[in-house]
């Protein structure tokens, strides 16, 4: 018989009566989760553990292998805080060891203000579902991470936050997310995080290390967020809906950070559109060192930026845009009439296998633009400004 028997079966009866939070026991320490002498049999049962006493510790749930073919539905915890933590995880490490699936409801595991939670090393299914979501948060979140984590969605033709993978709803402020080391597979959009309002957008987020495959409309789709992190993720789509948008930001502000993504959309229209991201004199955007290769069969856009995106930096990144695309349409960088002040590109390399391209090499901050031979924007203006542009030949 397991340590928790006697004190959870006490706990489980003491709920069947309609007795008080206060009759359960609150949890502090570790814990498994599965059939063999586990001390709770699934994780729909240790959340009900957690729900009924709430937590008096940090909380560590180690899953045995196994598929778990139950709908996690999670709220406010009792207890949790930075000191008193929550986190699922798979006991053997291996994220393809525990499946957590569920065919029915809007997603798999379902957040409603919940925080303080991490889960890491397992798969989280729903791809065998008509609609939504494998992992959904509504109302106020915060602190809620996801390492090497495998994300099955839909695979779906439609575009929509409601069939996205990871769905982060806008109904309330989110806080401090952290997708770290993850795959995100299939969806109308990899992860889709709206923020309430531009005077009330989220913060601390972070997404590094993930890799997005075959998304409909975008890998990742962010909107109303201060600051965030997004380095080091690999965005691979083949889809060719019109307007599939690798990475798009709108109104991320401050010391945004696109860093070191590589995207891969043979078939998309845009890699990076950034619609009113406004970074500040003192606290620029940053967008680093990234390398996107895109080319629809309508137009294609590498870099995209519109509304009032001011006070960027562009640097070290490679736009390539393909042969698929309409070549007078195609452009490596693109900004339409908003504002669009205060935009410093160096060191950037823009090219298409039809005509070549440029090299913008230099370390001083201008503002200055680069464009495709053929392809030009009346709305930009090229000069060297203090850089010197060369020609570069096409790369085979």
């Amino acid at each position: 018989m397991n340590k928790l028997t006697t004190v959870i079966g006490a706990a489980f009866l003491a709920i069947s009566f309609n007795a008080n939070a206060g009759d359960c026991p609150a949890l502090s320490g570790e814990y498994t989760i599965g059939m063999n002498d586990a001390d709770f049999s699934s994780m729909s049962e240790a959340i009900s553990a957690m729900k009924c006493g709430g937590v008096s510790g940090a909380v560590t749930f180690s899953i045995e292998d196994g598929t778990y073919n139950e709908r996690i539905v999670m709220s406010a915890i009792d207890g949790a805080s930075a000191f008193n933590n929550i986190t699922f995880h798979s006991k053997s490490g291996n994220n393809a060891g525990v499946i957590v699936t569920s065919n029915g409801g809007d997603a798999t595991i379902a957040m409603n203000g919940t925080s303080w939670v991490a889960f890491e090393n397992m798969t989280i299914d729903h791809k065998n579902a008509t609609y939504g979501s494998a992992v959904k948060v509504d109302g106020k979140a915060s602190h809620i991470a996801f390492k090497s984590v495998v994300f099955e969605g839909v695979e779906v033709s439609k575009a929509g936050a409601n069939a996205a993978v990871i769905n982060f709803t806008a109904n309330a402020p989110k806080s401090d997310i952290t997708i770290e080391d993850c795959e995100i597979n299939n969806g109308s959009v990899g992860i889709a995080k709206a923020g309430m309002s531009a005077d009330q957008a989220d913060t601390k987020t972070m997404i590094t290390g993930t890799l997005f495959f075959n998304q409909f409309e975008a890998g990742m789709a962010l909107k109303n967020e201060d600051a965030p992190n997004i380095s080091n993720n690999v965005v691979s789509s083949l889809s060719a809906h019109q307007g599939y948008k690798a990475i798009t930001l709108d109104n991320a502000t401050n010391n945004m950070i696109v860093s070191n993504n590589i995207i891969n959309a043979t078939n998309g229209t845009y890699g990076l559109a950034m619609n009113d991201c406004g970074g500040k004199a003192t606290n620029m955007g940053q967008v680093n060192n990234n390398s996107i290769a895109v080319g629809s069969t309508c137009e294609a856009y590498g870099l995209y930026l519109s509304g009032n995106t001011d006070n960027q930096i562009f640097n070290y990144n490679r736009v390539k845009l393909t042969i698929n695309g309409t070549q007078a349409s195609n452009q490596a960088y693109y900004r339409n009439t908003g504002s669009g002040n205060n935009v410093n590109m160096m060191n950037n390399i823009f090219y298409d296998l039809g005509t070549g391209g440029y090299t913008i090499i230099g370390n001083t901050y201008k503002d200055h633009f680069n464009q495709l031979p053929g392809q030009s924007n009346p709305a930009l203006s090229a000069s060297a400004n203090g850089v010197m542009i060369e020609k570069v030949s096409p790369i085979k």
